[in-house]
């Protein structure tokens, strides 16, 4: 699995969202988002747009963080 897919998984589950939400609010369904979260295909500009709306983190914050980094991010967002 690549870094963004495990990203976009990772921040998924911290939000608690089943893939069937996070794929309707991409407008997709739920087996594209699941492949797209896997690697097994790519992701494209628009969709870590989307992703990066959805969760309320910054394109850049999402391209250029480590798993980690990011992951503390979005729980404190949780929290706050």
């Amino acid at each position: 699995m690549n870094a963004l897919a495990t990203k976009i998984r990772k921040l998924r589950e911290i939000h608690g969202y089943p893939q069937e939400y996070v794929a309707f609010q991409l407008g997709v369904s739920q087996a594209a988002y699941s492949k797209k979260e896997t690697g097994r295909t790519e992701l494209s500009l628009t969709v870590l747009q989307q992703v990066s709306s959805l969760y309320n983190i910054s394109l850049t914050d999402l391209l250029s963080l480590t798993v980690p980094d990011l992951l503390v991010i979005a729980v404190r967002q949780q929290l706050s």
